[in-house]
């Protein structure tokens, strides 16, 4: 891992979880373009808004299972961090149902109600 706040905190949380989900959340953190890995609550919650992103853009079966639980592992980091500063309400504003989880799921919602959008 690198020498950036996000990995330090992230490094002794990870250390019991199975290997291929640990790569996959560490993969989440090196792909997703313009985190600041100074703050590891906003970087593991936009790590974990990417997965989501990807996982729905995926195929849609098994395959996408890790990536969704990498996703899921990232946003409860997420809020871990955010809680120990404080900081969950805001965190919870900003990227919960009422933040941008729910402005992608809306939109989501709106791009399959739309004429020439795939069937359910």
């Amino acid at each position: 891992m690198t020498g950036n706040e996000t990995h330090r905190w992230l490094q002794p949380r990870l250390a019991e979880v199975p290997q291929e989900l640990r790569d996959d959340i560490l993969r989440l953190l090196e792909t997703t373009p313009g985190l600041d890995l100074s703050d590891p609550a906003d970087a593991l919650a936009m790590a974990a808004l990417a997965g989501l992103k990807q996982v729905v853009a995926g195929a849609g079966d098994r395959s996408e299972a890790l990536r969704l639980l990498a996703a899921d592992a990232a946003l409860t980091y997420a809020f871990e961090a955010a809680a120990e500063e404080g900081r969950a309400a805001e965190l919870a504003a900003r990227v919960g149902l009422d933040g941008e989880l729910g402005r992608r799921l809306a939109e989501e919602a709106l791009s399959q109600d739309r004429p020439g959008a795939e069937e359910s």
